[in-house]
């Protein structure tokens, strides 16, 4: 977040100070530090005029400028320019000085000489209390009603998931494509988007529980509008306040969302409770997350059995969204799909936690990079459920998820048909040593009859019986010696090459058999 700050000091040394630390905070855009309180205050009147956006966030006065005295400067900054926060710079930081500053307007006083740290925490304070009074002022708020948005309700199969990172990454895909958005959080007991997004709030779903008109301004006092875009309804920081907001509420304050934003996402956790039933059975899209693992996948089966049961959705109308996926695990979409009954959306998100636990540790998951193959995953996924307008005003980071995916397709493709013809000739081979084995058991078996007819008949016997239960397609030639009261009988055979009949291989398959010769002995 760019912060730019404006400075009124009459002293060129504590000017040069100055300017030499506010170039080093980070996101800092300071301009050149005005001599005299008239400049500064009609520097501030012609930003004005063009829009509240044009002024600056933090204003810093020095106790020693003139004409104006350093307090009666700040009591007029605040009064006409009241998304201004102003900081008292002076050399005797006492509580007194403190006092008379607060009571004038200040923001906070930073003590001469001048810290890199005291002069750091002091704007980024007044910058965060100018935004909160600028999202509250903006018009932006006062949203237009619109033709019925869509809603979508995202569920987890079991807790970690990924269920609200997903949330979260969807509704800033839509606003990012110029579509209104309001983010909900109805995991009631356990919400985390305010952690997620380090937001500090003081309203939330449960103060909108018994209120039967759910207006514009209702909506407007309830909400928090972040600085990456969406508009969040978050749960209580209390568990226990859950508990006051009903299914009647929940439908209220949804149709009320429907009716001003273009997209409404919702968190309905993991926990099915009358609250998120009602954001699952009355969405557009619902969709459940789940992991590429035995656990995660049983729990989405049951969550599915459980909606259909209870009559709140139905597994046909339930879309899958199969996160942390590799192409090596065992359990692929298909049958993720076959278990729960559900669509599974194309758009898969890759089992990437490194790139998560840096922004997620410091609650700026907004700040998500771009080459993110988490984000690029979930901005696909926006783009597949319509909440991108067709995808053509994503941003660059979902249109190098999509392709992104689509070359992993493509790669899978390319791999198997170079995989192809191995594994053909990994079958021929196959089939050719089932052919060969299969030519050594008729041989030993032609052997066998032969050497029995022989034994009691004559040569002419041991070929028939040998060719008798030979195919036709195996030619062989059978011989028969007889001596020392025994006859033998050899039979040989050659091995045909994959289709029996056609080709032979060069390899003669010999059966041996042997017994007593009955006819020598009579």
């Amino acid at each position: 977040m760019i912060v730019r700050i404006l400075s009124g000091t009459s002293d060129p040394d504590a000017a040069r100070a100055l300017a030499g630390l506010l170039h080093q905070l980070p996101g800092a855009e300071p301009g050149p530090a005005l001599p005299d309180s008239t400049l500064l205050l009609d520097t501030l009147a012609r930003a004005a005029e063009a829009g509240m956006d044009e002024l600056p966030e933090v204003v810093i006065v020095h106790d020693g400028i003139t004409p104006m005295p350093a307090l009666e400067l700040i009591r007029e900054v605040a009064l006409r320019f009241p998304a201004v926060g102003v900081v008292l710079l002076t050399a005797d930081p006492s509580p007194a000085v403190l006092s008379a500053a607060m009571d004038s307007g200040a923001r906070g006083v930073i003590g001469l000489p001048l810290s890199y740290d005291e002069l750091g925490a002091r704007v980024e304070a007044a910058a965060a209390w100018a935004g909160g009074v600028r999202r509250h002022l903006s018009p932006q708020r006062a949203l237009p009603a619109v033709a019925g948005g869509t809603l979508v309700a995202v569920a987890g199969a079991k807790g970690g998931v990924g269920t609200t990172v997903t949330a979260i990454q969807l509704a800033l895909a839509a606003h990012a494509a110029g579509r209104s958005t309001a983010l909900v959080d109805l995991d009631l007991q356990g919400g985390d988007i305010a952690s997620y997004l380090d937001v500090q709030f003081r309203r939330s779903m449960a103060d909108l529980a018994d209120i039967a008109d759910i207006s514009s301004r209702v909506l407007h006092d309830a909400m928090y509008v972040h600085e990456s875009g969406p508009a969040l309804l978050l749960a209580p920081g209390e568990g226990e306040r859950g508990e006051d907001v009903t299914d009647r509420s929940v439908r209220l304050v949804l149709h009320a969302l429907r009716q001003r934003y273009e997209v409404v996402v919702v968190d309905c956790g993991t926990q099915l409770t009358t609250a998120n039933a009602v954001a699952v059975e009355t969405a557009d899209t619902a969709l459940l997350v789940t992991t590429p693992d035995v656990v995660a996948v049983r729990a989405a089966k049951r969550m599915v059995r459980m909606w259909d049961r209870l009559q709140i959705r139905k597994p046909q109308d339930t879309t899958t969204v199969v996160n942390r996926y590799t192409r090596g695990t065992e359990i692929q979409p298909s049958l993720v799909a076959r278990i729960t009954g559900t669509k599974v959306a194309a758009s898969v998100v890759p089992a990437a936690f490194k790139e998560l636990q840096s922004v997620i540790d410091a609650g700026r998951l907004h700040d998500l990079d771009n080459r993110s193959t988490v984000k690029q995953g979930l901005w696909a996924l926006a783009a597949e459920l319509g909440l991108a307008v067709g995808g053509h005003a994503l941003p660059k980071a979902a249109r190098r998820g999509r392709r992104s995916l689509r070359d992993d397709r493509g790669q899978v493709i390319l791999e198997t048909l170079g995989m192809t013809p191995i594994i053909l000739i990994t079958l021929i081979l196959v089939w050719q040593a089932v052919l060969a084995g299969y030519t050594f058991t008729l041989a030993g078996h032609a052997a066998d009859e032969a050497a029995r007819a022989a034994a009691v008949g004559t040569d002419a016997d041991a070929v028939t019986a040998a060719q008798r239960d030979l195919p036709g397609a195996w030619n062989g030639t059978t011989t028969v010696d007889r001596s020392d009261g025994k006859v033998t009988v050899t039979v040989n055979l050659q091995v045909p090459v994959l289709f029996p009949g056609a080709i032979d291989f060069p390899l003669t398959v010999h059966g041996h058999a042997s017994t007593v010769d009955e006819e020598t002995k009579r």
